[in-house]
């Protein structure tokens, strides 16, 4: 196994094949995960990846297929999907946009998943070839503590979906839905159709169209033809169920928690479905993001 400072000399040794045909000033990767590393840390891993496009539709992650790259999300969104049932129905475990990662089997010494990760907004992402990642998890603890930190939040997340997807109603899981949809995307506009909805949230079409004309009519949000835009963020919010807030202290919490805590702040979120108040959950993002 290499050490981390002969990581450290190789890199220094040899071409930057991922910035290649990029100058400086076009290379600012905003993926928040790697904006969390050291800066040499940083630079040993931008020397391995390679900036590329995600296409609408295209699988980031097959299930049961060994990964051959892993992705730092840039920009765009994706889904990552659970088959359930000989139908071979999807069940969305967890929504990934800007600052996710795809590939945590390969954090946890595996190479196969059994789920499918599929993108649903097209957008950019930093890919790495899965053995130069595996290579670099074992040479800098960093970057590997930082990645299993993630991991933690990923847990989270899953498992708070469902609980959701099990306790809550339509209206309170679309609500969810649309808001960390657009937390992920950064955007208040949202490039999907119901069917897309539909799946992610494991009810019909018809259900998701019905449920979302009443949303409209409430002035919560305004469909468009392939789009959905929020046009009142707290209304929506109170529509949702306290899951959202659970999924947003989780995501915020990791990504303000210093790598060389001994503690990252994501351990104090629960995982199970919540029935507090929203002004307890407000008080928890409060004392979970302090300094």
């Amino acid at each position: 196994m290499l050490s981390e400072y002969q990581m450290m000399a190789d890199i220094s040794n040899r071409p930057m094949t991922g910035r290649q045909g990029l100058d400086d000033t076009a290379w600012h990767p905003s993926n928040g995960l790697l904006g969390q590393l050291s800066s040499d840390c940083h630079e040993a891993v931008l020397a391995r990846v390679t900036r590329v496009p995600i296409a609408r539709r295209q699988a980031l992650l097959e299930r049961n297929v060994r990964l051959r790259f892993a992705y730092f999300i840039e920009s765009g969104a994706a889904s990552l999907f659970a088959k359930a049932g000989a139908d071979r129905t999807q069940v969305e475990i967890r929504t990934l946009g800007a600052g996710d990662f795809v590939g945590i089997p390969l954090v946890l010494g595996g190479a196969i998943s059994p789920h499918r990760c599929t993108v649903q907004v097209a957008g950019d992402a930093l890919r790495i070839n899965a053995d130069d990642l595996v290579t670099l998890i074992e040479a800098l603890p960093e970057l590997r503590k930082l990645l299993l930190t993630y991991v933690h939040s990923a847990l989270i997340h899953s498992s708070q979906l469902v609980a959701c997807n099990t306790r809550h109603t339509l209206r309170e899981r679309l609500a969810r839905w649309l808001l960390v949809a657009s937390d992920r995307l950064q955007s208040n506009d949202i490039a999907l159709t119901h069917d897309v909805l539909g799946r992610a949230i494991a009810v019909r079409r018809a259900g998701v169209t019905t449920e979302m004309g009443r949303m409209e009519q409430a002035g919560l949000i305004r469909r468009h033809r392939g789009r959905i835009s929020i046009i009142n963020r707290p209304g929506l919010e109170n529509a949702s169920c306290s899951c959202y807030r659970v999924l947003r202290v989780s995501a915020k919490a990791w990504q303000h928690s210093p790598i060389s805590s001994g503690s990252p702040n994501v351990g104090r979120i629960a995982c199970e479905v919540t029935s507090e108040p929203i002004t307890r959950l407000e008080t928890l993002e409060r004392t979970t993001l302090q300094p």
